[in-house]
């Protein structure tokens, strides 16, 4: 199973690309939906969502990736063979879309498995979203060998 945490009020501008991705996936992707903090502290806000997402983390058993817009990116190609590895040695691979003010590295490296970006833009956490999703969407076609517009 892939499972995908975000931070998000809601989905606003992509929220039905969003539904038809999560539908065509199935049970195969489960989106987890956190509250983001309502504090207005920037640091108090890391403090918590970090906490938030660490307390999600150390349960997981899966591989571990946070998008990070710093880190490394994949022609996709390469990102399938990456994910059909790691699913080798993982029964679930996990993504955490990073929030406004990113999060206390130093707390939660630990519990990160490795770095992804899915671009050097900055973009709001529903567009990644929707773009992790068809991104998987594709992964599972190539792995079928099918059109990709079924």
């Amino acid at each position: 199973m892939i499972k995908i945490y975000i931070f998000a009020d809601s989905y606003k501008h992509f929220e039905i690309p969003i539904k038809e991705y999560e539908k065509r996936l199935g049970k195969s992707v489960l989106v987890v939906k956190l509250k983001p903090s309502k504090n207005t502290n920037e640091n108090l806000v890391i403090k918590e969502e970090t906490s938030i997402i660490k307390d999600k983390l150390v349960n997981e058993k899966g591989f571990k990736i946070v998008l990070n817009p710093l880190w490394k990116t994949f022609k996709t190609s390469d990102f399938f063979e990456f994910i059909e590895s790691k699913k080798m040695n993982y029964s679930d691979i996990i993504f955490v879309i990073w929030w406004a003010f990113w999060f206390d590295y130093d707390d939660l490296n630990w519990f990160i498995d490795f770095n992804l970006s899915l671009s050097s833009f900055t973009m709001p956490h529903s567009l990644a979203l929707l773009t992790i999703l068809e991104q998987i969407y594709r992964l599972e076609m190539i792995k079928k060998w099918t059109s990709y517009d079924k």
